[in-house]
């Protein structure tokens, strides 16, 4: 599975809908779209933190 993938699936395993995981880390919603269907390796460091974070990972793992 690639990371991006297995980030959606972590995200919406713990979230209703991505939209609503990007409201409550307060990153906008075309941001995590474009972090979710592109590559997370062009997202900035500081957005990836905020992200693994929220969900309680170590940005390694992804």
């Amino acid at each position: 599975m690639i990371r991006e993938q297995k980030l959606r699936n972590l995200i919406l395993d713990k979230y209703k809908s991505l939209r609503q995981f990007a409201s409550e880390v307060n990153i906008p919603y075309s941001t995590l779209m474009t972090i979710l269907s592109r590559d997370i390796g062009g997202a900035s460091f500081d957005t990836v933190m905020i992200i693994c974070t929220k969900l309680g990972i170590d940005p390694k793992e992804i």
